[in-house]
């Protein structure tokens, strides 16, 4: 009995042991920029070979790594990935009506009204959930089925591929002297977030920014992102998450939108 007990707590040491490697493991994980290394990869809604492909993904697609589990590696869902929302959960802010059937309207964005609602891979309360919505996130409809919009992913939507199919995307200095010297790895730039109003700008140069977001400070921010789900918040309150893709000391920097909310 006594010999019982000893292998008891052994084991239970030993599963600590591996739960706690198993943290330290996951808390020094740094997030970063990804290359898919292989053609037709298949992104999965879990980390195991088992579950659900939620898309395939393409040799030199890029893609935002930000977590992994033992041979896996968790990154943001690309923009072809399915995902779905209950219609339930979200409001209707600009639609359209049909041209053939005019009674028919067709819903072109969406406002969360409930909080952290799940994001799933299907039209259904039984498929994987993908991840959660805000509320306030404003979401881009691409159709319906039922009771179901089909949505563009959200920057809080996640799926898991094989590591040994995603390389780290690497820059070379442009003088190297010493082959020895470490090349440096790139890693993604933190969300930059804002508040302020919406409205109209037109065209800038080749790049999309048909908006802008004057903030409090009087500081103005060219908007890239979704035209029709823009203009549906024109003059509005808003909280903008996304990343400059021109320096910031520009007199209208370029912000490329992750996350868009509503404030009012």
């Amino acid at each position: 009995m006594r010999g019982f007990k000893l292998v008891n707590f052994t084991a239970i040491l030993i599963l600590v042991s591996f739960v706690l490697t198993g943290m330290v493991f996951a808390d020094d994980f740094t997030a970063f920029s990804g290359q898919i290394n292989a053609d037709k990869i298949n992104l999965r809604a879990d980390a195991t070979i088992g579950s659900p492909v939620i898309c395939s993904l393409a040799k030199g697609q890029l893609v935002d790594v930000v977590g992994q589990a033992y041979d896996w590696y968790k990154i943001r869902l690309p923009k072809e990935a399915a995902s779905y929302v209950n219609k339930n959960l979200v409001e209707c802010i600009n639609s359209e009506t049909s041209d053939t059937q005019p009674v028919t309207t067709k819903c072109l964005n969406a406002k969360v009204i409930k909080d952290r609602i799940n994001v799933r891979l299907g039209p259904s309360e039984s498929t994987w959930i993908l991840g959660k919505a805000d509320k306030l996130t404003v979401l881009n409809i691409l159709g319906q089925e039922g009771d179901w919009y089909k949505i563009q992913p959200i920057y809080q939507s996640y799926g898991w591929v094989n590591k040994k199919f995603v390389n780290k995307e690497l820059i070379l200095p442009k003088k190297i002297e010493n082959t020895s010297q470490p090349i440096k790895e790139i890693q993604p730039p933190q969300p930059l977030v804002l508040e302020g109003t919406i409205s109209p700008y037109g065209v800038v140069l080749w790049r999309k920014a048909t908006h802008k977001l004057i903030t409090a400070e009087n500081k103005v921010y060219l908007l890239k992102g979704d035209r029709k789900g823009l203009d549906s918040l024109n003059y509005k309150k808003v909280k903008v998450s996304g990343k400059l893709i021109t320096p910031a000391e520009n007199k209208y920097p370029i912000l490329e939108i992750n996350i868009i909310e509503a404030l009012n």
